[in-house]
């Protein structure tokens, strides 16, 4: 079933993945000057913020890869860590993956109300999973962004 916002959540996703598909492991974990975290860790970020917005707030069951909460979570940094990272392509999988999840568990639920309502540290008030869905629009859009800003500091 086709719908706008599940169409543009599933464009900005592919977007990112194709962007950084063509990295190495070691430029993703390169943190420029002035900033404290890397290309891994937004797209790690992204699938936990995806997990939370598109799967637990919605009442739907979430995969959580071990440590990724401890890694990836708001507030997180790659200086704090004292685990290993995922690679790039394991994130990627993990990021190709989650998208179908979403398509496949999601797409008839659109219009559903999640089970209470979610007020985000913004102030927004989500009733309804196309809801939560739309912001995950905007919150994968800004971390792309974030990304080829990095990606344009490395490789100058």
């Amino acid at each position: 079933m086709s719908n706008f916002v599940m169409d543009q959540l599933k464009f900005v996703r592919l977007q990112t993945i194709e962007y950084v598909k063509g990295m190495d492991d070691s430029t993703t974990e390169i943190i420029p000057i002035g900033l404290k975290n890397h290309i891994k860790w937004n797209l790690g970020h992204m699938y936990v913020i995806h997990e939370k917005f598109a799967f637990q707030l919605a009442g739907q069951d979430t995969q959580y890869p071990a440590n990724f909460n401890k890694l990836f979570d708001p507030g997180t940094k790659p200086s704090d860590w004292d685990i290993e990272p995922p690679t790039l392509s394991r994130l990627l999988d993990l990021l190709t993956e989650q998208m179908q999840r979403v398509e496949e568990v999601l797409s008839s639920k659109l219009n559903e109300d999640i089970h209470s309502p979610y007020k985000s540290s913004t102030g927004l008030t989500f009733t309804t999973v196309e809801q939560l869905l739309g912001f995950l629009i905007y919150h994968e859009a800004m971390h792309f962004a974030t990304i080829k800003n990095m990606k344009s500091i490395i490789e100058n």
